[in-house]
C-alpha cells in the first residue's frame, strides 16, 4: 500500500512539472528578411559602345525575396567594381524579370549580381556568380536564370 501510494504522489508531481508556460511556436522572421538601412544605389549603365562583348539574360528572383518585389528594385551586374548592367523590373503577362546585359571586353571575367530590395532597404549580393561567357548566359531550364540571393 505504501508503494502504491509513493507512486499515486509521483506522478501528480509529474503533471505539475508538465505545466510549462506555452512555447511561442512561431518562427522568427530570419534577420536577411528584416528592413535594413541600404539607400536605392544610383547604379549606372555602362556605355556598351566601350565593350566588345556582351552576355544577356532574364533574371527573376528564385527565393523568399520574390515576396517582396516592387517597381523600385534593381538588378546589376558588376565585373570588379565596375556596373556592367543594371535594370528595373519588367512584367510580361503577370511575370515579373530583370532583363541585363552585360558588357565585358574579354571573356573568363567573374561577374557579381546584386539585387537592391526598396521593400527591404537591403541590397543583397552573389559573389563569384558567374563566368562571363557571351556565348553561354547562365541560364537554368526555362532559359530564365533565377538566383538565389538568400541561401534559401
Amino acid at each position: 500500500m505504501l508503494a502504491a501510494l509513493t507512486l499515486v504522489v509521483g506522478a501528480c508531481s509529474d503533471d505539475k512539472d508538465d505545466e510549462k508556460e506555452p512555447v511561442n511556436i512561431e518562427p522568427a522572421v530570419p534577420e536577411y528578411l528584416t528592413p535594413g538601412t541600404d539607400e536605392r544605389p544610383d547604379w549606372t549603365a555602362p556605355d556598351y559602345t566601350q565593350f566588345e562583348f556582351n552576355m544577356s539574360l532574364q533574371v527573376q528572383l528564385g527565393d523568399t525575396l520574390v515576396n517582396f518585389q516592387s517597381e523600385n528594385d534593381l538588378v546589376a551586374a558588376f565585373i570588379s567594381e565596375d556596373v556592367r548592367a543594371v535594370t528595373g523590373p519588367e512584367v510580361t503577362a503577370g511575370e515579373i524579370y530583370y532583363p541585363l546585359s552585360i558588357a565585358a571586353n574579354g571573356t573568363d571575367d567573374t561577374v557579381i549580381l546584386k539585387y537592391y530590395c526598396d521593400k527591404l532597404h537591403r541590397i543583397y549580393t552573389i559573389s563569384n556568380w558567374a563566368t562571363f561567357d557571351s556565348s553561354a548566359p547562365p541560364t537554368g531550364d526555362s532559359g530564365i536564370y533565377r538566383p538565389r540571393f538568400t541561401g534559401r
